[in-house]
């Protein structure tokens, strides 16, 4: 949602490639800029007496952000190399590229009165490795083997090699298997008797927007974890896996709602089905219900993370 974007302090936070001995192994460092450096500022209403009437933006235009105040020619000059450099270690001529995004630099805080309202940037999809990452570490069943996969690129289409649409889990999960000593038949009986839980979030009821939503099936904040239907399959869930994780839900003792996209009004889709198509899993999706999706601040329930968390834990344990 572009237009959250002006007016905050934003700051740069990446990869950086530097020079090294082996041409097709160069050094990668991680970067990140903790104070703020750039900011978008928007026009004054002045300028454009409509803004508050619908405002079209243009992506090479009107989001270039401002990072300095140019004294001298010679300053300009490798001015985000310089700086880039000296957060790295390195001389300037040692940066062969780097991949560099915004981020706006004001810490999340709780909202409302008893703040029981989590508004951050990057709930989706953060809350969910958060979920899950947590479950993992506070659980040790050793019944089966249990896996957590986390995919970049999922917002630009996941055909990254790093991405959903790649074979990485797909071998990963041979590769335990034969660690294991197992065969290709064992690596199939185990896809068999796996299940997966797609966790991406799911869209909160918005109070001021009632006709957005089917009429029945939208979730609210604070009502638990969300199982995702899809009547055209952008999610995996069907009747048996909807009926696992609600039994799962039961199991940690937490509510669980379901998300329905108005019959008129198209929704977003999310990794599970794109998993599917290598690997035969079972699965569902779901997700923690959050206002502003997309936004450079959304808006959840606390209490939600707290209940998938426990279902989480629980799913782990079975």
């Amino acid at each position: 949602i572009l237009y959250t974007w002006f007016d905050r302090p934003l700051s740069l936070a990446g990869r950086v490639v530097l020079r090294s001995d082996d041409p097709l192994n160069p050094r990668t460092e991680i970067v990140r800029f903790d104070r703020p450096l750039l900011t978008i500022p928007h026009l004054a209403i002045h300028f454009n007496r409509a803004v508050n009437e619908g405002n079209p933006l243009s992506k090479q235009k009107d989001m270039l952000p401002v990072i300095a105040i140019v004294r001298e020619a010679a300053e300009k000059n490798n001015m985000l190399l310089r700086c880039v450099a000296e957060a790295v270690g390195c001389g300037v001529e040692d940066i062969l590229d780097f991949d560099l995004s915004l981020f706006d630099t004001t810490p999340a805080c709780l909202v409302g009165l008893d703040g029981e309202f989590l508004t951050s940037g990057r709930l989706d999809d953060l809350s969910m490795v958060h979920g899950a990452m947590t479950a993992l570490l506070e659980t040790s069943s050793t019944k089966q083997t249990r896996v957590m996969a986390i995919f970049d690129n999922e917002e630009t289409g996941s055909g990254t090699k790093q991405g959903a649409a790649s074979p990485v889990l797909m071998q990963l999960l041979r590769r335990i298997v034969t660690c294991l000593g197992g065969s290709e038949e064992d690596y199939l009986r185990s896809i068999d008797k796996s299940f997966m839980v797609s966790a991406d979030n799911a869209h909160a009821y918005h109070p001021n927007y009632p006709e957005k939503y089917d009429p029945t099936n939208h979730p609210v904040v604070g009502g638990g974890p969300v199982i995702k239907i899809n009547a055209n399959c952008k999610y995996m869930t069907d009747a048996e896996s909807a009926a696992v994780f609600k039994s799962i839900c039961e199991k940690a003792g937490v509510p669980c709602q379901y998300f329905v996209n108005h019959s008129d009004v198209a929704g977003g889709s999310t990794l599970g089905n794109i998993l599917t198509s290598q690997i035969d899993l079972r699965g569902v999706d779901m997700g923690e219900a959050i206002w502003a999706m997309h936004s450079v601040r959304e808006t959840m329930a606390t209490r939600d993370h707290a209940y998938t968390i426990r279902a989480f834990k629980t799913f782990f344990d079975l």
